[in-house]
């Protein structure tokens, strides 16, 4: 947004007369943790309250509604990783400990009395959002647990549950026969890697690895919510199906495509890649020509030798189109790879 628009909505804001569920100002504050905790508690107060958005505003006095600015930079900030392999943009962090993604946009803006950085937050959509596994919410001005609040969480599952979700309902006559071993397998990997993320306590981590191991199938992939009480939903079929299962989301034709373009956009053969998606993630990754380039950092001379695209942005954006993918529109999602870029899209 340019800076008059965010100029009128943080108008709109001051004019309120208190903070409330969706709305927090705070001065000069760079918390990284917190701020996770707040995108979860605001994104879950805002799909509660049918609010379109929930805001977090730094540089405003939270008591007298004064712009004092602020020196917080999101955009340059950086957040030391839960796995010690060095420091991440705090952005890229926040999404990566949300869970489902979270929706929210950073804004700044030069105002008369001080630059002001305003977060934009999307309600919840699919379920509550949790950072590092917790879920927040709301009361008042208050930002407390989820789970402290049972019959709050009851009207948020209620709220989110009103929502039609094609990938969430019960496949009639699919059973644990149409998944696909390697998949399952697959997934309880990524689901232990979730469960330990941003747990520093190395004892602490084989006992969640020891915990997850120990889980049926049917346990495990209950709790990833990803089928229901042991019955096989279209997203079990979407991400860990057998690939002559896909039948059973007909008339959906679930597949990922893989393109490549020449420096005169000419296309070659493409290669669809079909169910289960979080193999096929991976498999559409092999196919892309990631070379190494030379980078010169500042102050040096020297050049490092880095990979063009960075793994783990292009794998979540390949997550992101996956799961944000409205298969009821009937395209496919693809990965499009120029000379120069990747160009992702779906549909929805």
């Amino acid at each position: 947004m340019r800076d008059t628009t965010m100029l009128v909505v943080l108008q709109n804001l001051l004019t309120q007369s208190r903070e409330r569920a969706t709305l927090e100002f705070k001065s000069n504050w760079d918390h990284a943790e917190v701020i996770g905790e707040y995108i979860s508690a605001l994104a879950n107060a805002a799909a509660l309250e049918g609010h379109e958005r929930a805001w977090l505003i730094w540089g405003v006095d939270d008591t007298t509604r004064e712009v004092k600015g602020t020196t917080f930079d999101p955009f340059s900030q950086k957040v030391r990783s839960d796995k010690g392999s060095g420091n991440q943009a705090l952005v890229m962090w926040l999404q990566y400990l949300t869970q489902p993604r979270a929706d929210f946009h950073f804004h700044e803006l030069s105002h008369p009395n001080g630059r002001v950085v305003l977060l934009e937050i999307h309600p919840a959509r699919s379920a509550p959002v949790a950072f590092k596994n917790v879920r927040y919410i709301r009361i008042d001005s208050h930002k407390v647990k989820l789970a402290e609040q049972p019959d709050k969480e009851a009207r948020l599952w209620a709220q989110l549950g009103l929502k039609e979700d094609w990938t969430g309902e019960v496949v009639p006559g699919a059973t644990w026969s149409d998944l696909d071993p390697e998949a399952v397998i697959a997934a309880r990997q990524r689901y232990t890697e979730f469960c330990i993320r941003g747990e520093p306590d190395a004892r602490r981590n084989e006992a969640i690895r020891a915990e997850v191991a120990g889980l049926s199938d049917v346990t495990l992939l209950n709790k990833a919510r990803i089928t229901k009480q042991g019955r096989i939903t279209r997203s079990a079929l979407l991400l860990l199906g057998k690939d002559e299962a896909a039948h059973f989301l007909s008339p959906v034709d679930a597949k990922i495509h893989w393109i490549s373009r020449d420096a005169n956009s000419t296309s070659s053969p493409s290669y669809p890649f079909g169910i289960p998606f979080l193999l096929a993630t991976d498999r559409v990754f092999g196919r892309i020509r990631n070379e190494t380039v030379d980078h010169l950092p500042d102050g040096t001379l020297f050049p490092t030798p880095v990979q063009q695209y960075d793994a783990w942005v292009v794998r979540e954006a390949l997550h992101n189109c996956v799961a944000h993918q409205d298969y009821l529109l009937g395209g496919k999602i693809n990965v499009v790879e120029h000379a120069d870029r990747l160009v992702l899209t779906n549909l929805g």
